[in-house]
């Protein structure tokens, strides 16, 4: 029995590459067959939805003719002939569509195309059985508006679309009632057939039927020559594979079987059978080798259990040794963990910002974790030359155990470096227990000491040596960290100080543009805090006033080595001087800038104010002159115009002639008027009185109110009811605010608003006249107080109208701004004290 199921075996083996073979045919045959069956059946569904797209299309085109029909033909001929008269030919929808497909079909006789119907006025038109039940189809299935598929005919197969027929309200004229229908269909067909019909109902089917016969053949034959095509890709596919697994698999296995027959005595690999058959089946010689193989496994896996058998006990006596050696190791490395964090909170204790009492405290608890003592102590070196002690904990150090330590005259700077590298030990009364002083050092310069007391003998070794100079190195530098911080503090409080002192804004900036330092000044005039500015750069800093440096350190250049000044102007006017003074570092290049911002407005102000008054007394001088020697002119000339007017007054052209030079010598003397004003000493000529300045203001506002209105410029007035009266000279201050309001409105022109306000603001009246015509120029603002200066047509103006109005404000000892810029609008705004108890009228 055993041999037979050997034999059956290796004829299995033997049969190994032919069952690949086959395998491999049949798949790749499969596949052909596969790849055929899915053309065959794509073109197919190609062919179904070209043919039902032509199908469609001739039937969209039966439906829009007998739209046609319906709609416009057969009313038309209802109008012309009458509701009795009925032509079949020209108004019978299924009559015409017949005849149009019977031409068709005429054209391509293999087109089929039938419109029947259950009970149908024609009987060769009546529905046979197949398109009745298409007819039930759709009346169980309204929501189905047609119907495609293949349909086997009896000269073969067709692709038929079927649509269903349902008459429509206007076809009951001819399909309701027979006694309602014209009597030519009557006559033609009887009244049995045809009538009785109701709206929305399926009766009837339109179908066309188009042959596939022929073009289901050819697809069968395209599919069958795909076959063949494919099943010789597959063979050649099937030779490609089967060489290429002789070549990769078949030849690995014989340098397997090689390696085997090297590596296992061949009188126990092969029975005697095959050695004198001298098989070459690679598989099957493959697979005697593993037999072999796994014989020997089963041999070595039988040491191999005696082996482990003794291995266990080996095992349990090293890991008992190795439970030893790690709990040794873990106590090592437990200590290891805690000197560490001892060392890491040293290290930590540097930057700290506790008090050093603290700090030293806290010292102590650590170091009493880390090294076996009963209590320790730590002395500081003092200013006075000694040693003081600043804390202790677990005893009372005493003062003798740092008398080593103890500087004198004679100290050497090497007796210092040779002290910060040792230990101190000294015995005490119990043999089992020393006191050890630790020099606490940093840069080789003594610091204080550290007492540690009752510290067992046994536990003194190097590596504890070691670490005590380390923690003494450690609080040695905290300590003088301390020290060094509370002087920068200190240092930092002190410049603070200084910087705060100044009231003007101060910063300090680095080149980038970040703050690095800020003063008082600066922070109140923004808002701000310490912690928003530090740090910040400054260009980016969101503040609620305009920053004084923020946008204008782009223009300037920052790493200028040289102190240097620029002025700037804010959006609000003011005018502040900029000093820049650098800090340069070793190699020349600017690591700070030292900012500093003088407001300088009123300065400037000051200066623009006596230059606008020196310059207004200088022309007033000039003006005086000028006015005297043209006057007596005029005169003259005015009195010889009166001489002649009278002797020519028949004479017409002299006469117009006289006018011109009339109204001429008047305007030479109106200007002489102006002039005569602006030069006429002001102070002594005031008439000044306790009046109401919002009645002044609505007394000149109702003298021009009706220009205006002509103008279309509306004039609104915001008023202060609780405005106080004002010493002033009302006649001078309406020409002020006429003239002002007058510039406003040809500043307009027509179509405009003027608002006057006014209000009391630090012990001012200040009334404001805003208009919203083009605005002035920036480039001319300082320039329209001059006398003289207009920016109106030669002709229209002198140009001393503002220059009146500022001398006489500022005679009242106020003041005329203006705010405006281009295509905004302009604001004038007259500032006039507050009248105090006492004032006297000049």
């Amino acid at each position: 029995m055993k041999d037979i199921l050997r034999d059956l075996a290796d004829r299995d083996q033997h049969n190994l590459k032919l069952q690949f073979q086959v395998g491999l045919g049949v798949i790749l045959f499969c596949f052909c067959l596969f790849t055929t069956t899915i053309i065959y059946h794509f073109q197919k569904n190609l062919l179904e939805e070209e043919t039902l797209r032509q199908a469609e299309l001739i039937m969209t085109s039966l439906e829009s003719t007998r739209g046609y029909i319906r709609e416009v033909l057969r009313p038309k001929m209802f109008a012309e002939l009458g509701d009795d008269h009925f032509m079949i030919e020209a108004m019978s929808t299924s009559y015409i569509t017949r005849v149009i497909m019977d031409r068709f079909t005429g054209e391509l006789p293999d087109f089929k195309y039938r419109r029947v119907a259950i009970d149908a006025r024609n009987p060769d038109f009546e529905a046979n059985s197949q398109e009745q039940e298409m007819i039930g189809f759709f009346r169980k299935n309204e929501q189905e508006q047609e119907w495609h598929g293949m349909n086997r005919m009896e000269n073969g197969r067709y692709y038929t679309l079927y649509l269903p027929i349902a008459f429509k309200s206007s076809c009951l004229h001819c399909h309701g009632d027979p006694s309602a229908a014209p009597s030519a269909i009557v006559e033609m067909y009887g009244a049995s057939r045809g009538f009785h019909r109701t709206t929305d109902v399926v009766t009837g089917i339109q179908s066309i039927s188009i042959p596939v016969e022929l073009s289901l053949a050819s697809i069968w034959q395209n599919s069958f020559r795909m076959f063949g095509v494919v099943l010789l890709l597959a063979i050649l596919l099937y030779a490609t594979i089967w060489l290429l697994f002789h070549q990769l698999i078949i030849t690995n296995l014989r340098e397997l079987v090689e390696l085997f027959k090297t590596s296992i005595d061949e009188d126990e690999a092969l029975s005697e059978p095959y050695r004198k058959k001298g098989h070459r089946e690679e598989l099957k010689e493959l697979f005697e080798k593993a037999r072999t193989l796994v014989g020997h496994l089963r041999k070595s896996r039988t040491r191999l259990r005696s082996y482990a058998d003794n291995l266990k006990v080996m095992v349990a006596e090293r890991t008992e040794a190795l439970e030893k050696s790690e709990g040794q190791l873990r106590v090592q490395v437990n200590k290891r963990n805690r000197e560490l964090k001892l060392h890491n909170t040293l290290a930590g204790l540097i930057t700290s910002t506790e008090s050093l009492q603290t700090i030293l405290n806290q010292v102590l608890r650590e170091v009493l974790q880390v090294v076996p003592v009963q209590g320790a102590g730590i002395y500081l070196y003092s200013v006075e030359g000694t040693f003081e002690l600043r804390c202790s904990q677990g005893t009372d150090i005493l003062p003798d155990l740092i008398h080593d330590f103890t500087p004198s005259d004679e100290t050497t700077e090497q007796q210092y470096i040779t002290a910060c590298d040792r230990i101190k030990l000294n015995d005490t009364t119990n043999e089992e227990t020393i006191n050890i002083s630790v020099p606490l050092c940093c840069r080789d310069q003594l610091q204080g000491v550290l007492v540690l007391t009752e510290l067992p003998v046994d536990v003194l070794n190097d590596c504890l040596h070691a670490l005590l100079l380390s923690i003494g190195r450690q609080i040695g530098q905290t300590v003088e960290s301390f020290d060094n911080i509370q002087s920068l503090r200190r240092s930092s409080e002190l410049l603070q100080s200084v910087f705060d002192g100044i009231s003007d804004p101060l910063i300090l900036l680095a080149p980038d543009g970040v703050l690095k330092m800020v003063n008082q000044a600066f922070l109140l005039r923004h808002n701000l805090s310490r912690e928003e500015a530090i740090g910040q750069v400054i260009d980016e800093l969101s503040t609620q006033q305009q920053c004084l440096f923020k946008g204008h350190l782009l223009e300037l250049d920052l790493t200028i080595k040289t102190p240097h000044t620029e002025e700037i102007q804010l959006d609000d006017g003011s005018i502040f001087d900029m000093f820049f003074y650098p800090i340069l570092s070793d190699g020349n290049t600017v690591n700070d800038i030292v900012c500093f911002a003088k407001d300088v407005t009123g300065e400037k102000e000051a200066e623009r104010r006596i230059q606008q008054t020196e310059k207004l007394v200088a022309i007033g001088q000039l003006a005086a002159g000028v006015a005297h020697e043209i006057n007596n002119p005029l005169g003259v000339i005015l009195c010889y115009t009166d001489i002649i007017r009278e002797n020519n007054e028949d004479n017409s052209q002299i006469i117009a002639d006289i006018e011109i030079i009339d109204r001429h010598a008047e305007n030479c003397r109106r200007i002489v008027a102006d002039l005569l004003d602006f030069s006429r000493s002001k102070e002594s000529q005031l008439e000044r009185k306790e009046q109401s300045i919002n009645a002044s203001i609505e007394n000149v506002c109702s003298m021009v109110q009706q220009q205006f209105l002509k103008q279309q410029i509306q004039l609104t007035t915001d008023l202060d009811l609780t405005l106080p009266d004002c010493f002033i000279d009302e006649r001078r201050l309406k020409q002020v605010f006429l003239n002002l309001i007058m510039n406003a409105a040809q500043a307009i022109g027509s179509k405009g608003a003027i608002t006057i306000s006014s209000s009391v603001e630090d012990e001012h009246i200040l009334v404001a006249i805003e208009d919203n015509g083009p605005g002035i120029a920036k480039e001319i603002q300082d320039k329209i107080f001059d006398p003289f200066f207009s920016t109106k047509e030669p002709g229209q103006g002198t140009g001393l109208g503002l220059s009146v109005s500022y001398g006489i404000i500022r005679e009242h000892d106020g003041e005329i701004k203006v705010r405006s810029t281009q295509e905004n609008g302009t604001t004038f705004t007259v500032i006039l004290p507050v009248s105090k108890n006492g004032a006297h009228n000049e």
